[in-house]
Order: C-alpha cells, then structure tokens, then sequence
C-alpha cells in the first residue's frame, strides 16, 4: 500500500510539473506577445510623430519659400519704383533745359 501510494505521489508530481511548465510556457508567450504589442504601438506612435513633423517641415519650407517669392517681388516694385525716378528725373532736367523752370516748393 506504502508503494503505491509513493507511486500515486510521484505520478501526481509529475502530472503537476508538467502542468506547471506548461503554465509557465504559456505565461512567457503572453508576456512576449505583449512585448510585442507593445513595441509595435511605440513604432506606430514613432511613425505618426515623424509623418507629423515631416508635414511640418514641408510646410516650413513652403512659407519659406513663398517669403522669399514676397521678397523677390519686392525687390522687382523697389527697381522698376528706382527707375520711374530716374526716367522723371530726367524728364525733369529736359523740361528745364528747354526754358521752363521747375520750382520745388520749401515748407
């Protein structure tokens, strides 16, 4: 009786650690599948924060590039402005050089 009882023990033990390991497999499957759910959520969020500032980033380059369009057209204005005063100016000195007198008011 004393055997088999030793017997049923011991079967039972077995029984017990093989349960025990497949429990434990099983634990460390979900642990690495979280892990891996994890670590895919983080590249998500890195991917969507580098899509964001790249959005950013072209669209710096577009307001930079439309201010310096502003200012190439300003620049244009202040050189066709500089030779509308050079052209009256010079209207200016021909209409004195034909006897007419051009007087600048003094405030």
């Amino acid at each position: 009786m004393k055997a088999k009882l030793e017997e049923a023990s011991l079967e039972m033990k077995k029984a017990y650690d093989a349960d025990g390991s497949r429990v434990q497999r099983q634990l460390e499957e979900r642990i690495k599948n979280l892990e891996l759910m994890e670590s895919s959520f983080k590249m998500d969020c890195l991917k969507s924060k580098l899509e964001e500032v790249s959005l950013e980033m072209k669209k710096a380059e577009t307001d930079g590039s439309q201010a310096q369009q502003h200012e190439e057209r300003i620049k244009n204005l202040e050189l066709m402005l500089s030779n509308l005063k050079l052209e009256l100016d010079k209207k200016k000195a021909k209409c004195c050089g034909d006897g007419f007198l051009l007087v600048e008011e003094v405030a």
